[in-house]
């Protein structure tokens, strides 16, 4: 069957030069220097911590309803005390409320440190208030920018 098929020198020359291409991949593919896989470094919370502020961790009361509002951070005003019973008290407003990079099921808010023992008074479960994430940038620029410095460490 093979005997009786003829192929056009065109064709032949169209099908060695598609072999010769796919050799010529397959070599340098092989011969292609590997790229160093670099490890990435884990990214710590208290890395982005500006100088002067701290993260306390909060429990919230409202916890299943703000995880559906905020995803990574958001702005919030924080409360203490239930608002059922005795009512609450605002102990914090306009705040960045960030969620735990190694346990989403958790939150922390970010305070000048001179504010966080106001907040370690109290006793939680705090309730959470969510406000426009532009609040927070209004208070920031309300604040001298010169005030406000970061500092990065690498955790280890």
């Amino acid at each position: 069957m093979w005997k009786k098929m003829k192929i056009s020198n065109q064709n032949k020359l169209l099908a060695i030069s598609f072999l010769v291409f796919i050799a010529f991949s397959m070599i340098y593919s092989w011969t292609k220097p590997k790229e160093k896989s670099q490890v990435s470094e884990k990214i710590y919370a208290d890395t982005f911590i500006p100088k002067g502020y701290v993260l306390v961790p909060v429990e919230l009361a409202n916890f299943d309803s703000v995880s559906a509002l905020i995803d990574q951070f958001g702005v919030i005003d924080l409360y203490a005390g239930a608002p059922q019973s005795t009512g609450s008290i605002k102990i914090a407003s306009r705040i960045k409320m960030l969620r735990a990079p190694l346990n989403p099921q958790l939150f922390a808010v970010l305070v000048p440190e001179k504010d966080s023992s106001s907040i370690m008074k109290r006793s939680g479960p705090f309730w959470a208030v969510v406000q426009n994430r532009q609040s927070f940038q209004e208070k920031a620029s309300e604040t001298p920018k010169s005030s406000i410095q970061i500092e990065y460490h690498k955790g280890g």
